[in-house]
């Protein structure tokens, strides 16, 4: 066995990785993380490839972050993926199932997610114990989860940032952060994957639905289990949070009770004996050893934020992120607090505008069948309103049975648009209005006559966007935009 293998062989069973001299690494896929990846090992002595398949000319921008010290081999998909004996950063567009993964496979002395190589290597700093970690994973509901738990955090007087599946890559913050600094970060299923000590401090999967299992090759019993994996090395002192109402997890909730870690339930179907839960009016925490203590009226979620934050998923989201918080010892009143401060980030229900007595809301973060439920579940009009739906775009092969019968249940029209457009109608009511637009300007106009004389027209496609958009914020972007400009042809006085 070589030196190198040898040291490589030697890093994979240490948790705390400071000095890598010695050893190699082999990077794979130049996007944020792999560039962030590559620095960070380079900078502490590692020997480290990076390898894409794409032309060098395209890689530009990336290979000009890079340290000078990184050697890269690109453009060649028929190539080596790496070198034997390495250690891999794997990016997570390489899906396992896939050639590429299985040469990896052949080669690796170990394979690791970027977020696993930042744990390891942040455990130098501290004394030791890194920095506390706050995870979140799941399928929906991640990124409102995570930043209302930042948000939560910092009310709480800590230091966050905030990163992994949103944001910066966690390995850019190496070196970077304060004695006292928390990171929260958004963790998915590709992340997880490649994890073997990723040792969060508190934890929460937000819940489970179909989305993203081509990754597992249609495995979903796979991508449940690492989505739930994110709790794999947690133990005592950390604390762990899992969703109460989601049938996909039951199994996972019962193996809980034989681990000693400090886990607790989230609910929206009433207040739990132990755990955080919603009585319909007012959001609960009920720690189990004494009674159970009020966060907030539903009603006040947001409400001094950029608007009211609704709907039911919100709610499991402030739950949620409230678990989280209280992992890390916040105050309540500074999680009161936080509850009524936090806006949504753009595109998740927001209010885009208003035309006549036609309400828009932008909902377009909603990319798959169970996101477009919870989005129309939020809506509330009132007596006498109508809703018009506006879904469809990219073909992901997601099953839109269920959406179809919600969309029957509660809006009086729809209006479909992109790839998914015949697919979708197919699966909606019979005697419901559905209309087709070849633009979202097009179907804004047609659902705004559709709502009339008063109604609320949401955008929330249950697909993602890119058979027609660069990404679900552009999507969103256009909606607002068509708004706009209808608003200013029909009410030309209007501001």
């Amino acid at each position: 066995m070589s030196d190198t293998w040898s040291a490589n062989a030697t890093l994979t069973r240490r948790a705390v990785w400071e000095d890598l001299t010695g050893a190699s690494f082999s990077v794979v896929g130049l996007g944020k993380s792999g560039v962030a990846a590559a620095n960070a090992l380079v900078a502490r002595g590692a020997d480290v490839l990076c390898v894409d398949d794409a032309p060098e000319a395209k890689l530009a921008a990336a290979i000009g972050q890079l340290d000078r010290r990184v050697a890269v081999h690109a453009g060649d998909p028929q190539g080596p993926v790496g070198r034997r004996g390495d250690l891999f950063v794997v990016s997570p567009g390489v899906m396992p199932h896939s050639r590429r993964f299985g040469e990896i496979r052949g080669l690796a002395t170990a394979i690791l997610s970027e977020i696993e190589l930042f744990y390891r290597l942040d455990r130098a700093a501290n004394g030791g114990l890194g920095h506390p970690i706050v995870a979140i994973s799941g399928t929906d509901g991640k990124t409102t989860t995570t930043l209302w738990a930042a948000h939560l955090l910092r009310q709480a007087g800590h230091e966050v940032i905030v990163g992994g599946n949103i944001g910066d890559p966690l390995c850019g913050f190496l070196g970077k952060l304060g004695s006292d600094a928390v990171v929260v970060a958004e963790v998915s299923a590709f992340q997880l994957y490649t994890c073997s000590l990723f040792r969060p401090r508190s934890a929460v999967v937000t819940n489970i639905a179909a989305d993203h299992t081509d990754w597992f090759a249609g495995d979903f019993d796979a991508y449940v289990r690492t989505k739930v994996a994110v709790a794999a090395q947690m133990g005592p002192g950390d604390a762990f949070a899992i969703n109460g109402d989601d049938p996909e997890l039951a199994d996972h909730r019962s193996a809980l009770g034989d681990r000693r870690l400090a886990w607790q339930v989230f609910t929206t179907q009433g207040v739990p004996d132990r755990g955080l839960g919603f009585d319909g009016d007012r959001l609960w925490w009920c720690p189990g050893d004494r009674a159970a203590i009020e966060l907030a009226r539903a009603a006040d979620l947001g409400c001094e934020g950029k608007h009211p934050i609704v709907g039911t998923h919100n709610v499991e989201n402030a739950l949620a992120a409230t678990a989280l918080a209280l992992g890390l010892g916040a105050d309540l009143n500074a999680i009161r607090s936080g509850l009524r401060t936090f806006s949504l980030p753009s595109h998740r229900i927001e209010p885009a505008g208003t035309i006549g007595a036609v309400r828009f809301v932008d909902d377009s973060k909603a990319t798959n069948p169970h996101a477009a439920i919870a989005g129309l579940r939020a809506m509330s009009p009132a007596p006498g309103e109508k809703l018009v739906w506006i879904g469809g775009g990219s073909e992901k092969e997601a099953d839109f049975a269920e959406v179809g019968a919600v969309v029957g249940e509660l809006a009086t029209a729809a209006v479909l648009i992109g790839q998914t457009a015949d697919r979708m109608a197919a699966c909606l009511p019979a005697g419901l209005a559905v209309e087709k637009a070849a633009t979202l300007q097009e179907a804004v106009a047609r659902a705004w006559q559709l709502a009339q004389p008063a109604g609320v027209v949401l955008l929330s496609p249950a697909c993602a966007s890119f058979d027609m958009f660069s990404g679900y914020a552009q999507r969103g972007e256009v909606f607002q935009a068509a708004v706009a400009a209808l608003k200013a042809a029909v009410e030309p006085g209007a501001r």
